[in-house]
């Protein structure tokens, strides 16, 4: 379940009543691994809650900036997806073993790392598009000329996911670039520090219900209590990027050991990477 496409509003919803004692704060506190994270969970509520009065003009850019970069993940996302699941159809229903090998061989080379490849950050996409071609030998690049999808050429599928994630990374550099030198201004915060809150929130969230994963004391009951309007609010964020033409991408699960509150502060990154 990811959480980059939830509203700061949706965001202060789910935490603000961990925080209220008329609420879910007794229930909170009441569990030894999330007691601790108390303090951590009030910064990044109140982090979120200080950092909305961006101006409407920088907000604007910001979420111009953030659609387009969703919506060519998502690009990226579906036709990488697409060609390497269609090389493997092909290698499966093959009965000739050499073509099926080399139809492997040209998946692999296009994405060595599989469909893990979209889950990773708009940076590493844009990496791995630019050494696309050098893992081509002249058997793969024929191969890739010669098959045929129905939307034409297997060859103009792998161009549209290498030309979303280069223009992906000047995206990203526009928002980086907006957020680093827009100044601070009557309104309140600047698009960097929105950013790092969303950020801090998140981290602290996935502390919560790593924690809460880990928590003898947390029966069903007490984990619906807690983590409900979480996975509803997460559910429905998730329904509306989607109707806009932008995948979110999957988050890792918690799971592992319990964490601190040190470790669920912000790292600093100026962008939302969940």
């Amino acid at each position: 379940m990811g959480y980059r496409n939830l509203s700061p509003q949706a965001m202060v919803n789910i935490s603000g009543p961990w925080l209220d004692p008329e609420q879910d704060r007794k229930a909170f506190t009441s569990l030894p691994l999330l007691a601790p994270l108390l303090p951590a969970v009030e910064e990044a509520h109140d982090r979120i809650r200080t950092t909305q009065r961006l101006g409407s003009s920088l907000q604007q850019q910001s979420k111009a900036l953030m659609e387009k970069a969703l919506a060519l993940d998502a690009t990226h996302d579906r036709k990488l997806r697409g060609a390497y699941n269609y090389l493997g159809a092909l290698a499966e229903m093959t009965d000739d073993p050499a073509f099926a090998a080399a139809l492997l061989d040209l998946r692999d080379r296009l994405a060595p790392a599989g469909l893990k490849a979209i889950a990773r950050s708009y940076g590493d996409q844009a990496g791995d598009a630019k050494l696309l071609r050098s893992r081509l030998d002249d058997a793969s690049e024929k191969l890739l000329k010669k098959l045929k999808t129905p939307e034409g050429p297997l060859a103009q599928v792998v161009d549209a996911w290498v030309a979303a994630a280069l223009e992906l990374e000047k995206v990203e550099a526009q928002r980086e670039q907006l957020a680093l030198s827009a100044p601070s201004n009557t309104d309140g915060a600047t698009p960097r520090e929105v950013l790092n809150a969303r950020n801090a929130w998140i981290r602290v969230v996935r502390a919560v219900e790593t924690n809460l994963a880990l928590e003898k004391a947390a029966t069903a009951e007490i984990t619906e209590r807690l983590l409900g309007r979480l996975r509803r609010e997460s559910a429905r964020a998730d329904r509306r990027g989607r109707k806009g033409g932008a995948e979110a991408a999957a988050d890792p699960a918690p799971a592992g050991n319990a964490v601190t509150p040190g470790e669920a502060g912000d790292d600093d990154s100026p962008f939302d990477d969940a």
